[in-house]
């Protein structure tokens, strides 16, 4: 998942399973400013590492030297991390930052108002892309395996991605 805001920021997170005997994860989140060509990123889960983020015809390609190394990543993702992995574009968006769910459960509103919950919801550690704001409130999308989720929800119920300081 990638969000570009209006300025250039960019907020991204990575995430695969593997499903055989048990379940193997990664998962990591990355931050940077838009530049032309290849642009300077740092991804972080316990720890922080850079890399780049270039855009290609139809996608990116994500370079990270020490990728593998993210909690998990090291059975699960590629070694080609660490030179670029090109990933395609499935899905454009109008996103322009990505936020984590805090609560333990956290529901989508049709609109902006607690009157208006709907039955459809996140959970602790789930990613949305934001849409819009108003006030307190987020229009957000949450793509799911089956179908995507748009509505709203209190911004105070989310965290924004920032990158640790060290």
């Amino acid at each position: 998942m990638l969000a570009v805001d209006p300025q250039g920021g960019i907020t991204g997170y990575y995430r695969e399973e593997q499903d055989e005997d048990a379940l193997k994860s990664c998962s990591f989140f990355l931050a940077g400013k838009a530049t032309v060509g290849s642009t300077p990123v740092v991804t972080w889960n316990n720890e922080r590492f850079p890399g780049t983020l270039t855009p290609l015809g139809n996608g990116v390609e994500l370079r990270v030297e020490k990728g593998r190394q993210h909690p998990g990543c090291g059975l699960v993702l590629l070694p080609k991390i660490a030179s670029g992995l090109e990933f395609s574009l499935v899905r454009e968006t109008n996103w322009r930052e990505l936020r984590r769910i805090e609560n333990k459960r956290v529901n989508f509103h049709s609109t902006p108002s607690e009157a208006t919950k709907m039955r459809a919801f996140v959970v602790a550690g789930d990613v949305v892309g934001v849409i819009a704001e108003s006030g307190m409130w987020l229009e957000v999308e949450y793509p799911g395996k089956e179908k995507t989720t748009r509505g709203w929800m209190r911004a105070a119920e989310t965290q924004k991605l920032t990158a640790p300081s060290r």
